[in-house]
């Protein structure tokens, strides 16, 4: 199927008969509560009181608590122009029209997660989805307020965990708990809200187990990776992905002052997240074993095949293992009015202490610590009646390390300032905004210099890298918006940013193996800045006929910051040499450097919805939806984009119960960029059903059951690095029960 057919399926839509008087985010479930409609204005502590671009939208509520899974990236993968960068069940990451990584900030409450995903695609996110009250997905111009790293997109995680409010009653609170029965997944978690008079505390906590995911086929595609490196003798597992498994607990403890012109409260929480990397190779590549004859001439040729596993497996191909521990301290207060003209001066800062082991044959091998502080300021104004706006600064100082076998990265020690003034101007149908901001970054590496492994007792014959003592960077951008209310029912929306990206610390200074994500990383300290031009054309049409939100854009990256395959180049661990071919899977590592070239992408993002029927038993209502991105260098394609999607939901229900179908086809992806591999097309069924249960007051019980992958289709998604190694889950079915009181 081409783009073009997901346009006939929204010309089919709005022909319909039927009104529609709300506009469902996509993932919902066909309930009619406001809160999940698209064009929904936001108002939050964080964020400006108004957003004139279709580019920004929300989740919450019902339609939040059914899509929420084990990680971000799997939470939001069905929101408009996100996809899921999975390194294996334990880590999901959004990815953002095409961009994930240093490229989408992804923050809890307003203040960075602050973990190690920035760094590596096998690093999950320390933010647990299950306590999310709403989460906000902002991309294009609606960015620029976060910063360079936010140039992709943002992502934003309200927990509320610092009560902005005083409870109703003394006591009030809510209890989940869901089993998966992909896996036998277990998730368990709760939340308590006390408070009187101008004082409100929350209490939290969550635990969640599963074991190894388990798919429809074989884990590792052979074809694949006889294409990619060379090899055909690859053992492999069926029904299952080895070492997947993975265990969470947190909690967190929130108190706030709630006055009549302003607010002050403080919260602290810990986080622990253990999880397992899929393999390489599920068993040993038979070549490992050449010799072993030698040792035992009499063995049976067919016994020595049966104990390969037995005998080499933990030696050559050990299980690597993730154990995460974050501590986090978030302060926040707000002025309401302070002065005349000015809306709220709020402030907020956190402090993260994070670190994580990744073990090696359950031995820790490499300990990557993150130590930061992060602070924001803002002062709303509304001076004149048509003009209003944002000026704000931004500050973080940061040291992170990896210390250990695989310590790729130096230590480095960092701070950036960033600036910014968001105004907005109204005249009649039209808004306009202007979005300014400059930021400082500094990063000071401890080392000298870097140098590439050697044998033991033998030096490199490759030169040290040396590394100067600090590398300074300024990055200014600006947006324009513009918003026409060109009717009762079409609202236009034009943004053109020039956004600018400092380049990270991995980026810069990686120089080393990283087995997690099987490669051998090489960084680039003559790195510049990343300069995103982007031009984004928006929709938003809300009429008794149709609603629908469609966005197009272009986006003209100079400098753009990617990993390159370096033809013929692979590292053996355990030698420490490089050699110009693949020898087996196990100790293989292919060589990626980090270059700059420009790039374009292209690309649209569209929902729509409208009501079938009007029932006394509930409403019927179709949703179809699409999204694209192509991204292209002069001569070859980026690696590792989403393909395109395109599908449907139908879905049925009313204030106290809905049940839903939904379809995604996703197409192949066969532009997968330099020296990957391509990935097949795929057809994802899913369904859901849910009901409120309010017989005894204040109790709220709600029942809902997801089924996912329900014709159990082996998925390879192409923005994973481990997608031929670790397929998606297959089918699954999730039960839950919520209760609020």
């Amino acid at each position: 199927m081409n783009p073009y057919a997901f346009w006939i399926m929204l010309a089919a839509s709005a022909a319909l008969p039927a009104a529609a008087a709300d506009t469902p985010d996509p993932v919902s479930t066909a309930a009619p509560e406001p809160e999940t409609e698209l064009d929904a204005v936001e108002v939050t502590a964080d964020a400006p009181a108004q957003r004139i671009t279709p580019s920004f939208n929300s989740i919450k509520g019902d339609a939040l608590k059914l899509q929420q899974a084990d990680n971000l990236g799997q939470t939001l993968q069905n929101q408009m122009g996100v996809a899921n960068a999975s390194f294996g069940p334990g880590v999901g990451l959004p990815v953002i029209r095409g961009l994930t990584g240093s490229r989408v900030r992804i923050m809890q409450d307003g203040i960075g997660s602050h973990d190690a995903s920035f760094l590596s695609p096998d690093h999950a996110s320390a933010i647990e989805p299950l306590f999310a009250e709403q989460i906000e997905v902002a991309r294009g111009a609606d960015t620029i307020r976060y910063g360079g790293n936010a140039i992709g997109g943002m992502v934003n995680v309200k927990d509320n965990r610092i009560p902005e409010r005083v409870p109703e009653r003394l006591l009030q609170g809510a209890l989940e708990q869901r089993f998966d029965t992909n896996a036998d997944g277990t998730n368990a978690g709760f939340k308590l809200d006390l408070g009187r008079d101008q004082l409100a505390f929350k209490i939290g906590g969550f635990h969640r187990n599963r074991n190894d995911t388990e798919i429809p086929g074989e884990a590792i595609a052979a074809d694949a990776v006889r294409e990619q490196f060379g090899l055909s003798n690859v053992l492999n597992a069926r029904g299952t992905i080895p070492n997947t498994d993975s265990e969470s607990v947190g909690g967190f403890l929130g108190a706030s002052w709630l006055g009549d012109h302003g607010m002050a409260g403080m919260s602290v929480g810990h986080f622990t997240n253990r999880y397992g990397i899929p393999k390489s190779s599920h068993g040993v590549d038979p070549s490992s074993l050449d010799g072993l004859e030698l040792i035992l001439p009499d063995i049976d040729p067919a016994l020595l095949e049966q104990f390969a596993d037995i005998l080499s497996l933990e030696a050559l191909n050990p299980d690597i293992r993730i154990d995460m521990r974050q501590t986090r301290y978030d302060f926040k207060s707000e002025w309401y009015a302070p002065l005349r003209g000015i809306d709220k001066a709020a402030f907020r800062y956190g402090l993260v202490d994070y670190t994580h082991t990744e073990l090696e044959g359950r031995l820790p091998f490499t300990t990557f610590n993150n130590q930061v502080g992060e602070g924001r300021f803002e002062i709303e104004h509304h001076v004149l009646e048509p003009w209003s706006g944002t000026l704000g600064a931004q500050w973080q100082d940061r040291y992170f390390s990896a210390l250990g076998v695989e310590s790729f990265v130096p230590p480095t020690n960092g701070d950036t300032l960033g600036l910014f003034s968001l105004q907005k101007l109204k005249f009649g149908q039209w808004q306009f905004e202007l979005g300014l901001r400059t930021e400082r970054s500094r990063i000071d590496p401890t080392a000298a210099q870097l140098a590439f492994p050697a044998p033991p007792g033998q030096a490199s014959i490759y030169p040290d890298v040396a590394l100067p003592d600090s590398l300074n960077f300024r990055a200014d951008s600006i947006s324009l918006a513009a918003n026409w209310q060109a009717s009762k029912a079409a609202t236009l929306s034009l943004s053109l940013s020039r956004a600018k990206r400092s380049p990270d610390i991995q980026e810069l200074l990686a120089l080393g193996p990283h087995l997690s994500t099987r490669s051998f990383e090489i960084g680039n300290v003559r790195l510049g800045n990343e300069t995103a031009n982007l031009a984004d054309l928006g929709l938003d049409w809300h009429s008794e006929r149709l609603a629908a939100k469609i966005n197009a854009y272009a986006n003209w990256t100079e400098n753009y910051i990617y990993q390159k395959r370096q033809p013929e180049a692979f590292y053996n661990y355990h030698e420490a040499q490089f050699y110009p071919a693949c020898v087996n899977l196990i100790e293989c590592l292919p060589v990626y450097a980090y270059s700059q070239r420009d790039a374009l992408f292209l690309g649209y993002e569209a929902e729509a919805q409208t009501t079938l029927a009007d029932t006394r038993f509930g409403q019927l209502k179709l949703t179809v939806f699409s999204d694209f991105v192509r991204g292209r260098f002069i001569d070859d394609d980026v690696p590792r984009l989403p393909p395109l999607r395109l599908g449907a939901e139908i879905g049925f229900g009313g204030q106290r119960w809905n049940a839903a179908l939904r379809y995604t086809r996703g197409q192949m992806q066969n532009r997968p960029g330099n020296d990957e591999t391509a990935t097949p097309g795929y057809h994802l069924l899913s369904a859901s059903a849910d009901y409120h249960w309010r017989g005894l007051e204040p109790l709220d019980l709600w029942l809902f059951a997801k089924a996912n992958n329900l014709l159990n289709e082996e998925i390879r998604s192409s923005v994973s690095f481990l997608r031929n190694f670790a397929p998606e889950p297959g089918r699954s079915v999730v039960l839950g029960f919520r209760a609020t009181f």
